[in-house]
């Protein structure tokens, strides 16, 4: 009887790891934020993409991680260049000090497929800083 529970613990055991890797396969690798240092330029994003996904930005205003909201970007592949006006639902981002996730999206809204980490955005009056 030991020898079967064990074996179904081991069977459920692989099939968690096989869904949990194809959640991973799909997430963006990495991304990268840059500004040419005018709010009005924007920024442009650019993810690593391991296949086709429909991606957008999760935006929190710090310090107190206060999420104002998101934006869709679009269905994208590989490594592309995508500019953001740094508007979040029709309103340009106010002076401040931001962190900005890239994620996943399905129906327009972020699944929990995991991301890469955040990037963190300053905007002091005109100007914009991404670090």
């Amino acid at each position: 009887m030991r020898v079967k529970v064990v074996g179904l613990v081991l069977v459920l055991a692989s099939l968690l790891a096989t869904t949990a890797a194809q959640a991973f396969e799909g997430a963006p690798a990495s991304f990268t934020l840059t500004a040419k240092g005018s709010v009005s330029q924007g920024v442009t994003v650019k993810p690593v993409l391991r296949k086709p996904r429909v991606i957008g930005l999760i935006v929190f205003k710090q310090p107190n991680h206060a999420e104002v909201g998101t934006v869709p970007l679009g269905r994208y592949s590989d490594h592309p260049s995508i500019h953001w006006n740094l508007e979040v639902g029709g309103k340009l981002l106010g002076s401040g000090s931001y962190e900005i996730y890239l994620k996943v999206f399905a129906n327009g809204h972020p699944t929990n497929i995991p991301g890469p980490p955040p990037r963190h955005l300053v905007i002091s009056g005109h100007h914009v800083h991404v670090s």
